[in-house]
C-alpha cells in the first residue's frame, strides 16, 4: 500500500506532505498511517463526555462538538479515522485517564495493525505534572508525542 508521505516535525509538533523534488514523496511503511490514526481527531461517540464548556446536557451534541471528518460517514466498512485522544484535552492527572489515552490509541492503531499484520505497541505516561506522553509502534515504525492537559 502506498500513501502520500507525511513528515512529522517533532519540534513545531505538526506534520505536513513530504516532497521529492516536484512530486510528493510515497509513503509504503506503516508512518503516514500511524500519523493520520494519532492525530487526527475521531468522533466521539454518542456516550463520551465532551470536553466543551458550552455543551448543554439536555441538548443532542451537534455535528462540530463531537468533531471527526466527514468522510467517515461515507466508508462502507463503517471505519473512523484518528483517535479520541482530544476527549482528555480537560481531564485531570489520573491514572484513568492514563488508562483511557491508551485505549483510545489502541482503538485509533486498530486498522492498522489489522490491515497490515503489524503489532502495535503503546506507551503512556505522566511526564510531569499535566503533560501525558504516549509512544506508538507499529513494526519498526515509532511516534512519540504529548499532551497537555488543562484541568
Amino acid at each position: 500500500m502506498l500513501d502520500i508521505a507525511l513528515h512529522y516535525d517533532p519540534v513545531l509538533r505538526r506534520a505536513d506532505m513530504a516532497f521529492n523534488g516536484r512530486d510528493f514523496a510515497l509513503d509504503s511503511t506503516p508512518a503516514t498511517r500511524l500519523i493520520l490514526s494519532v492525530g487526527c481527531e475521531r468522533r466521539a461517540r454518542d456516550d463520551d463526555d465532551l470536553p466543551s464548556a458550552t455543551v448543554n446536557p439536555a441538548q443532542p451534541a451537534s455535528l462540530t462538538e463531537k468533531r471527526g471528518w466527514w468522510g467517515d460517514s461515507l466508508n462502507p466498512a463503517g471505519r473512523l479515522t484518528g483517535s479520541r485522544m482530544w476527549l482528555l484535552q480537560r481531564q485531570k492527572q489520573t491514572e484513568a485517564v492514563r488508562r483511557a489515552a491508551e485505549g483510545y490509541l489502541a482503538e485509533a492503531c486498530d486498522s492498522i495493525s489489522t490491515d497490515l499484520g503489524l503489532s502495535v505497541e503503546i506507551v503512556v505516561r505522566w511526564l510531569r505534572p499535566g503533560f501525558l506522553g504516549y509512544r506508538v509502534r507499529v513494526g519498526t515504525t515509532e511516534l512519540a508525542l504529548q499532551m497537555a492537559l488543562s484541568a
